[in-house]
């Protein structure tokens, strides 16, 4: 394994065991069935410019032409092919949650109690805060770099519950910044159900 897939492995482990840290089982009561239907969701259209809306049976989002929206599997139950609706990849480039260790991507997760999330900040290095405003929304949260990627999380409080975007903006040849219109698209579509 090359320098570069381990160490995008590496940030997914870190960003993977900090979620499971926070949630537990979040399936929500989600049977497989509909956690079957959200993974065959899959968006990804070059032809269209309008972005499409993905919908995780818990919040929406809006995914831009040349990016693909993939189920999470559930951390928990993950062989028994269960994704997990409160948390979706939208990866640019890519089709399949698989292929996060290839392309940049923004994990996004929803909280429907703010007080079950537990930042994973103190395992990165160089962090830095920042703010970003999309829409109405402010977000709150910092840049890092782990080993040698660089990386950020923004959250945003909404009443008790609380959005989580976790981002991987280097990945090989491909990057995505906080500025590009595509995120800022993502970030500002979020709706809870």
């Amino acid at each position: 394994m090359d320098r570069k897939k381990a160490a995008a492995l590496l940030v997914s482990a870190v960003m993977s065991l900090a979620v499971l840290t926070a949630c537990g089982d979040s399936s929500s009561g989600a049977d497989s069935a509909a956690a079957s239907s959200a993974s065959s969701q899959a968006v990804s259209s070059k032809a269209e410019e309008k972005p499409k809306e993905y919908d995780t049976t818990v919040f929406t989002v809006s995914v831009p032409s040349g990016w693909t929206a993939a189920a999470v599997p559930d951390l928990l139950k993950q062989y028994d092919g269960v994704t997990n609706p409160d948390q979706v990849y939208v990866l640019k480039g890519g089709k399949t949650a698989e292929e996060i260790y290839r392309y940049p991507y923004v994990w996004i997760c929803y909280y429907k109690d703010a007080g079950k999330y537990a930042s994973a900040r103190s395992m990165y290095d160089d962090t830095q805060d920042i703010s970003v405003t999309t829409g109405a929304r402010n977000w709150e949260g910092y840049t890092y770099n782990s080993s040698g990627y660089p990386g950020a999380c923004l959250t945003c409080k909404e009443g008790e519950s609380l959005w989580v975007c976790l981002f991987v903006l280097e990945n090989g040849e491909n990057k995505i910044t906080l500025q590009d219109s595509e995120v800022s698209t993502l970030l500002s579509s979020l709706k809870a159900k």
